[in-house]
């Protein structure tokens, strides 16, 4: 009795499963699937967790993997072996060493060419040094002449620096500045004093007459002259 009773239920199962299989036969053989899958369809949770640990994108029309992310994975993965073949990997060694050479090479041509701008820069300061004699210029007793020797300053500046003296002397080097528009920038009066310039006998701090930093500053301007000419 038992067996009779069971088996319409038993009939019903094949059958469903049957049709299941059958419908999915017919899915996988359409045109559309062939075109957006690769493979058998993923029928299980543990066949779609797989795929998409395998790197696949997964096409959720039909439950598949989808076929561009499948060919795509493949192109990425046959150039990843053909990158990495022994005579891939030789030809790279090659290169590497190549470019270590050339990059060795230019360093080498970098350190010759800042040698030779250094030696050239000695003789230019030292040819400049023999024509520069520091002198202590005040510019509340110098003359205009005086003034306008001193490296940097010139006969515009000395001129105003004279007309600026007869109305007033200059108190120091803030005064200076603000009086005489030529020093109003910080680099002209920190040549000037390193040149000698000084009132009432001081100069700029932490600009002290120096021989070596005037040669230096008269070649420089030397040389902004000849480009502008």
């Amino acid at each position: 009795m038992n067996n009779i009773s069971q088996s319409p239920t038993i009939l019903v199962a094949i059958l469903s499963t049957t049709l299941l299989m059958a419908s999915c036969s017919k899915t996988q053989d359409s045109q559309a699937y062939q075109a957006a899958c690769h493979g058998e369809p993923l029928r299980t949770l543990e066949q779609r967790n797989q795929a998409m640990e395998d790197g696949y994108l997964i096409n959720e029309q039909f439950r598949c993997i989808d076929k561009a992310s499948y060919m795509a994975g493949n192109e990425q993965e046959a150039k990843w072996r053909a990158a990495n073949t022994p005579e891939a990997i030789a030809k790279r060694m090659r290169d590497l060493a190549k470019q270590r050479e050339i990059d060795m090479q230019q360093r080498a041509l970098e350190a010759e060419e800042r040698a030779r701008q250094d030696a050239t820069e000695e003789s230019r300061l030292a040819e400049a040094m023999q024509n520069i004699v520091i002198r202590d210029v005040d510019i509340n007793t110098a003359t205009a002449d005086e003034i306008a020797d001193v490296i940097s300053v010139g006969h515009e500046a000395a001129t105003k620096i004279i007309e600026e003296r007869n109305k007033r002397r200059f108190r120091d080097w803030a005064d200076l500045v603000y009086r005489v528009n030529h020093f109003g920038s910080a680099k002209n009066a920190l040549f000037a004093s390193t040149c000698g310039l000084n009132v009432d006998g001081k100069s700029l701090e932490g600009a002290p007459p120096d021989a070596r930093m005037a040669a230096n500053i008269y070649a420089t301007l030397e040389m902004q002259k000849k480009r502008r000419y």
